[in-house]
C-alpha cells in the first residue's frame, strides 16, 4: 500500500482524515482511507472507499501500522495517532 496525502477535517467531538491511497496490485486504482478518530488521536474506525463507496475492506494489522505511522510522521494537527486494540473495535 502507498500512502499518498492525508486531509484532516476537524469538529468538535471527532476528526475525519482521509488518506490517499494505491495498492501494489492496482496501480491505477485511487482509493480512500475514512479515518475517524478522537480529538485525541484515537483511531476509532477505518473505511476503505472507491469513487465514494465502502468496499468492506479488512485491513491488515501491517497496512493499519503504516497508516499509523504515515499520519504520526506526517503529525496532522500534532497528535500522536494510535489505532487501539482490536477488542475495541477498529476494522
Amino acid at each position: 500500500m502507498e500512502i499518498d496525502y492525508a486531509e484532516v477535517i476537524s469538529t468538535e467531538n471527532e476528526l475525519n482524515l482521509a488518506v490517499g491511497v494505491h495498492f501494489e496490485d492496482e496501480p491505477d486504482s485511487y482509493y480512500v482511507v475514512d479515518i475517524l478518530a478522537s480529538p485525541e488521536g484515537c483511531i476509532r474506525s477505518l473505511e476503505l472507499l472507491f469513487n465514494g463507496f465502502s468496499c468492506k475492506y479488512t485491513f491488515k494489522p501491517d497496512e493499519k501500522e503504516q497508516l499509523v505511522r504515515y499520519l504520526n510522521a506526517h503529525n496532522p494537527l500534532a497528535l500522536p495517532w494510535v489505532i487501539p486494540d482490536e477488542e475495541a473495535g477498529v476494522k
